[in-house]
């Protein structure tokens, strides 16, 4: 499982004393049973991820060119 970020909202111990206002991580099965009276889950936002660029046919110099033939039919 992914670990998560949670902010202390209550002082409480766990392995240590954590304070109001300091940052603890771990799993959902192991500090879920704690929210939402003495933790509460840090969101954070995802950056987009950047588009590919797809590069497109350069423009035929001479637009009066003919489209070409296509391969499967015979000329």
């Amino acid at each position: 499982m992914s670990e998560i970020t949670y902010r202390v909202v209550r002082r409480h111990e766990g392995d240590r004393m954590y304070e109001e206002g300091e940052t603890r991580t771990g799993t959902k099965a192991e500090l879920g049973h704690l929210v939402p009276n003495v933790l509460a889950e840090v969101v954070t936002q995802k950056k987009p991820e950047a588009k590919p660029e797809t590069k497109a046919e350069p423009a035929p110099s001479n637009k009066a060119e003919r489209a070409p033939r296509n391969k499967s039919k015979a000329g």
